[in-house]
């Protein structure tokens, strides 16, 4: 008889189903994550309708990276069980990560209808309003988690970056506050309450948070970032540098961090390196505007400004409303003299970090007639900048308006002389009632002015009349020179627009000259040279400019580095020498050695940077021209604005509602919800090896290892209770010693910890696991480190190793005697000349009294810290008391609830390890909380 379709479904046998599933689990919890799914399936051809394997293939098929397999199993899930809120909560954090948001929230919505009293199905659903901006939404559902579950940290650090982007700091900081209190080892709040911080320019917070975050995920590479730029906001560059080095090396494809540690060698002068590093970042990311608005202010520093405007105007085609690099492209198109385009592009200072808002409300003048009006000018940045654009205020007044110059108060008396103003006004205190206003440094754009037309008319300032400064002239004087040579230290330009007192004192060996110094803050190391004498200080009758003023009408030439002085000289139409660094401010243009805004002043660049002593001798051969051949002076500051390299804090970037996501070079924040297991493995491998990414770094590991490996695989990590104590003993810049490796599980940590500046040595004699070192430090473009396939003890020699195979609660080497026999080099520790070792870590098994032994120089010359593991013998304990060590008993669980992969299953039950701490009694080291040996 021929057979007919059926509807119904197969039966299966409920006993054999249970004996399935549960074997299904067993390979899941074990890792085992291919067998465990080829299980399922099984299940599935037997009953397709099978609810429990259809939701834990979806399970399987998230984890394994398989989106749209996933999707498919948890909807046929939900028709087989509509009502099942945890389904639809999976579901719609799987579609968040294909940006398919809309479907996300639906079944976001639908989990939590279900589930209402359920604090993360509130806590996922505003994650996903958070992702289409729906901030307000976003706010309440977090709001109503912490009530439903006051303690739940993430909840708390979420709502902060979601009232963070609201604009409001100050509510967004509590919450990240509340949520490091929760969980202090909360690594995602420790970098985003250190973000709301610098941003409030609180720094030394900001770098303790940012530290804290490093020390609880040593791999964190947002925060060695932010840090960094963090650093080098306090002018800490070899710092800054060091942690933008650690985030390259935690991800050697993070171009921000190129970005900054190109900006860190600049400053630093090393170009060649800042070049390299800005390069990387472009091949990284070529449509990062960032990325070649950096490049190009490395080329400013080298004067290749056409290349440096091609560089901006890539950044502004990249990003058209790029503020910065709009400005940085009119600064030079400004010192090449394209005056026209260059204050078009200088005026988006406005909308740059580095320039004030705009403290009056009243319209911005355009240049139309003023008909009476009442116009106020305002002094925007220094003092420089005020003396040199107040020369337009004529220019204004001429249509038709009364001019007001708002201005900072030690200039009140000086520009108050200048032709066409009413009256001046102090711009931190006087509010005033006037019809409009312009920003001094606007008017040059404003007036369309360009090099033919500056109003470069001296003098535009006048010295007052009642001053009482009187200049002592020694005798036989026939040059009486004014001085200045240091700016304001707290500029970021000053280190290479001041120079030493001494260059100037040198010029006292030109016959007939006298100095003046002209100087305010004086350098206290420049202090005991203003005793030199013909040189007179005058610093104690300088009340404000008006009297510099005074003193420089007395004066025969000015020669000072680029400061307000240089400004006020020229505006006053005295003679002044300007001395410039090799790069100098746009003010001076390029390539000539007068300036067209003072028509008095003489130009003197260095030809290599930082190199004073060549330029000051060209200053004394015209000094001694000017008075051995009698002529009339060749009457031919302020802050630079600078290079603008914006650095903002990176807080973490979207993630969904299981995951943490990677670093984003943008401003923001955006949550960082709980983590998730990561995909497992990342790399398809035949036999018995895995990679995964474990807590810190990617991992090659063998599955069939029930103590490393297994817990690598099931959580991501290998005895994190051990690495938290190395966390406090080991820092940048350190040598660490590991004798015993296995693969390198805390080899990566070690490297990563002590950086570039610092060496870890790691010893492994078994041939296999040396061999997963290796390829563990290739993984992780670790360079810091020097692996030995030797094994260590009291002489030099050889010995016959046999095959190893793992206990499940530690790293002890066991062998067999079927085994074949490999012959290993012997080698004593005191043979390898170490001088600095912060640890000695050793994981030898019976060998440990024969390696201490064999480092008996070591450990008197180095007097490392000590971490010995397994089980140590009262004979080891003897012989390290009388080098001196104090021994603490250290016995860390191997299971870690808070794992990298947050997995709840604890397969090593309440096993520890019975591990000794010791110090060197000289160390003076107090331990707390550890049992004394």
């Amino acid at each position: 008889m021929a057979s007919t379709a059926s509807n119904e479904i197969p039966q299966v046998n409920s006993t054999a189903l249970e004996v399935q599933l549960s074997e299904a689990q067993q390979h899941y919890q074990s890792g085992n994550l291919v067998e465990a799914e080829a299980v399922y399936r099984q299940i599935i051809q037997q009953d397709p309708r099978q609810v429990e394997a259809l939701f834990w293939l979806a399970l399987l098929a998230d984890q394994a990276g398989r989106s749209q397999d996933s999707i498919n199993c948890y909807e046929q899930v939900l028709t087989l069980q509509p009502n099942s809120a945890e389904t639809h909560g999976n579901l719609g954090s799987v579609l968040l990560k294909l940006d398919r948001v809309e479907e996300a929230i639906a079944h976001h919505r639908q989990a939590l209808a279900l589930i209402p009293n359920n604090a993360k199905a509130h806590y996922n659903l505003a994650i996903a309003l958070y992702e289409q901006k729906q901030d307000q939404e976003a706010i309440v559902l977090y709001q109503q988690a912490i009530v439903l579950q006051p303690d739940y940290a993430n909840a708390h650090h979420n709502l902060g970056m979601t009232l963070h982007r609201q604009a409001k700091p100050e509510e967004a900081i509590a919450c990240y506050r509340q949520a490091v209190q929760l969980e202090p080892n909360h690594a995602s709040a420790h970098n985003s309450l250190a973000v709301a911080l610098y941003q409030q320019n609180k720094l030394d917070e900001a770098i303790e948070h940012y530290q804290q975050a490093i020390a609880i995920y040593p791999g964190y590479v947002n925060a060695h970032d932010n840090l960094g730029i963090a650093l080098k906001q306090q002018g800490k560059l070899e710092d800054a540098a060091i942690h933008f080095q650690q985030a390259i090396a935690f991800n050697p494809s993070y171009a921000n961090a190129y970005i900054n540690l190109g900006n860190a060698m600049r400053e630093l002068g090393r170009f060649n390196e800042a070049i390299a590093y800005c390069e990387e970042s472009i091949r990284l990311q070529p449509t990062n505007a960032d990325a070649r608005n950096t490049y190009g202010c490395v080329l400013v520093d080298l004067a290749r400004f056409v290349d440096a405007i091609a560089c901006f105007e890539d950044a502004v085609r990249l990003r058209p409303d790029f503020a910065d690099a709009h400005l940085n492209m009119g600064i030079i198109l400004l010192q090449i003299g394209e005056f026209r385009r260059g204050f078009e592009e200088y005026h988006w200072r406005w909308k740059t970090k580095q320039c004030p808002d705009l403290r009056y409300t009243q319209a911005l003048w355009t240049g139309e007639n003023l008909n009476g009006k009442v116009i106020l000018l305002t002094a925007e940045q220094g003092f420089g900048d005020t003396i040199q654009f107040a020369r337009y205020a004529p220019m204004v007044a001429a249509r038709g308006g009364e001019v007001i110059i708002a201005c900072q108060k030690p200039l009140l008396r000086l520009v108050a002389t200048v032709p066409g103003v009413s009256r001046c006004v102090d711009r931190d205190k006087d509010n005033i009632d006037i019809h409009t206003h312009a920003p001094l440094l606007e008017l040059p754009y404003i007036l369309g002015t360009t090099t033919d037309t500056i109003p470069a008319t001296v003098p535009y300032l006048s010295p007052s009349d009642q001053s009482v400064i009187r200049l002592e002239v020694p005798p036989d004087t026939r040059l009486k020179i004014g001085i200045v040579w240091a700016t304001n230290p707290s500029n970021s330009t000053s280190s290479k627009r001041s120079c030493s007192l001494s260059h100037f004192i040198s010029l006292l060996k030109v016959p007939g000259i006298a100095l003046y110094s002209l100087q305010k803050e004086q350098p206290p190391t420049d202090l005991a040279l203003l005793h030199t004498p013909r040189l007179q200080d005058l610093q104690d009758q300088l009340t404000d400019f008006a009297d510099t003023a005074a003193a420089i009408a007395q004066l025969d030439l000015v020669i000072t580095v680029d400061t307000a002085v240089a400004h006020l000289a020229g505006a006053l139409g005295k003679p002044t020498w300007t001395l410039l660094p090799h790069i100098a401010d746009w003010r001076w243009l390029t390539d000539r050695d007068d300036n067209p805004w003072y028509p008095t002043m003489r130009l003197f660049r260095q030809n290599q940077p930082a190199t004073w002593d060549e330029l000051f001798t060209r200053v004394a051969a015209a000094l001694d021209q000017e008075l051995t051949q009698p002529s009339p002076l060749q009457q031919s500051s302020t802050p630079p604005a600078p290079i603008v390299l914006p650095q903002t804090p990176h807080p973490e970037p979207r993630s969904h509602s299981v995951s943490l996501a990677s670093a984003s070079h943008r401003v923001g924040v955006t949550p960082n919800p709980e983590p998730r297991t990561p995909s497992s493995p990342i790399l398809s491998l035949t036999g018995f090896n895995r990679i995964k990414q474990c807590r810190h770094g990617m991992m090659l590991f063998n599955v069939s290892d029930l103590g490393v490996g297994r817990s690598l695989d099931l959580y991501g990590e290998w005895n994190e209770g051990a690495v938290n104590l190395f966390q406090s003993l080991v820092h940048l810049g350190n040598t660490v010693v590991e004798v015993g490796t296995d693969i390198g599980a805390h080899t990566i940590f070690f490297a990563k910890t002590v950086g570039l500046q610092g060496k870890v040595i790691a010893i492994e004699p078994e041939r296999m696991p040396f061999q997963m070192l290796c390829a563990n430090l290739a993984l992780n473009s670790i360079t810091n480190t020097y692996s030995h396939p030797i094994a260590l003890g009291e002489t030099a020699g050889s010995l016959p190793l046999t095959a190893i195979s793992k206990q499940p609660s530690s790293q002890t080497v066991l062998v067999t005697n079927s085994a074949p026999k490999e012959q290993v080099q012997i080698a004593t520790l005191d043979s390898f000349g170490i001088t600095q070792c912060r640890l000695l870590k050793l994981d030898v098994a019976g060998m440990t009294l024969p390696v201490l032994k064999g480092a008996t120089q070591t450990l008197q010359c180095c007097q490392p810290a000590l971490y010995l593991v397994g089980l140590i013998d009262v004979a080891v304990t003897h012989y390290l008391r009388t080098l001196g060590y104090d021994l603490y008993w250290h016995r860390p669980l191997l299971y870690n609830p808070n794992n990298f992969i947050q997995n709840s299953r604890n397969v090593f039950d309440n096993k520890a390890q019975a591990n000794m701490l010791g110090f060197h009694r000289s160390q003076n080291i107090t331990v707390n909380g550890l049992e004394p040996v």
